[in-house]
């Protein structure tokens, strides 16, 4: 990064001090209210019975 900033002709402080105040980004679907994931995952369940945790997890990751 020092080569770069000394390319530039920039100080290694603002390039830092911008990389740290840039907004991060949201990666995925915003998180479901409780109700809604509750009863989707209900709805998982009644329909693959013998699915635990992880594999009711996967599915929900699936469809977002």
């Amino acid at each position: 990064m020092s080569t770069v900033c000394e390319t530039l002709q920039v100080a290694r402080s603002n390039i830092t001090a911008r990389v740290a105040d840039r907004p991060k980004k949201r990666r995925g679907r915003p998180p479901l209210p409780d109700a809604e994931l509750v009863s989707e995952i209900q709805a998982i369940i009644a329909e693959l019975p013998t699915y635990g945790y992880r594999r009711v997890h996967a599915v929900l990751r699936r469809k977002a």
